[in-house]
């Protein structure tokens, strides 16, 4: 499972590089579940390994990654904008992490997709034993993002 570890700790690292550096948030990880989610940004993966991420999304977080990537005002943050933020998120993360799995060999990104979860709704857990889990806490909320590994680690 060593294997595992370095696999979780270059994704932590793309997900720091990516919420930094575009959408000036500074996370920190939790140990704990990060609350209640209101969209799920998604994207597959095809190439010398397979896969695929999610990232929950709390409703603060979305709209200060919009407001922050776009400098935009409160009042012009619309549904629209931070949906197609929210993609452009997780297209993000998934192309920095998969390039520093293999630099040396292309991925193919599926378009990425979104869906609102309603409040009444619980989330599915994670029940294959490859799934890599990490939830993170900004001031303005909590993300989850989630990965499907096994074929990763036979990169």
């Amino acid at each position: 499972m060593a294997n595992m570890k370095k696999i979780e700790e270059m994704l932590m690292t793309a997900i720091f590089e990516v919420f930094e550096k575009m959408f000036f948030i500074f996370n920190e990880p939790l140990r704990s579940d990060g609350g209640v989610y209101h969209m799920k940004a998604a994207i597959n993966f095809s190439g010398p390994a397979n896969g695929g991420m999610q990232i929950l999304f709390s409703r603060g977080v979305a709209e200060t990654m919009a407001k922050n990537m776009l400098n935009l005002e409160e009042a012009e943050i619309t549904e629209q904008v931070t949906a197609d933020c929210m993609r452009e998120a997780v297209n993000m993360i998934c192309g920095n992490f998969v390039r520093k799995l293999d630099p040396e060999r292309g991925f193919r990104l599926s378009i990425p997709t979104l869906e609102v979860i309603s409040e009444n709704v619980q989330r599915e857990q994670q029940t294959k034993t490859h799934d890599i889990r990490l939830t993170l806490a900004s001031e303005t909320g909590n993300i989850e993002v989630s990965m499907t590994a096994a074929d990763i680690l036979r990169v």
